[in-house]
């Protein structure tokens, strides 16, 4: 049980890792521009960035989960479970957004 414990630590640890060398590259590389706090505000509730974000944070799990065992262990099955999982919660995100931005026609 030490060492299930100690490889989810360190996938978890990678991933953060990983979200924060990404988020440094992408503040490096992009120009600053003046935003308002309105356009600030509106940026962060914006479920369509968040639902990029997520997804963004899926696909590092989907490269980590190749360093966790060569074999198929439970720890990485569990891990390809949990992937699969988040893939379908994704998709339905997606698919609620699209139906409450489509307006239906009269």
């Amino acid at each position: 049980m030490p060492k299930f414990v100690r490889t989810v630590v360190i996938l978890f640890c990678a991933i953060a890792a990983s979200t924060a060398q990404d988020v440094q590259t992408a503040a490096k590389s992009a120009t600053p521009e003046p935003q308002t706090a309105q356009s600030a505000n509106a940026d962060a509730n914006d479920p369509r960035e968040e639902l990029a974000k997520m997804r963004t944070l899926l696909g590092q799990m989907q490269r980590n989960v190749a360093f966790v065992s060569a074999g198929d262990t439970p720890l990485k099955h569990q891990f390809e479970l949990e992937i699969e999982m988040w893939q379908l919660v994704l998709r339905d995100m997606e698919k609620e957004l699209n139906s409450r931005h489509t307006v239906p026609a009269k």
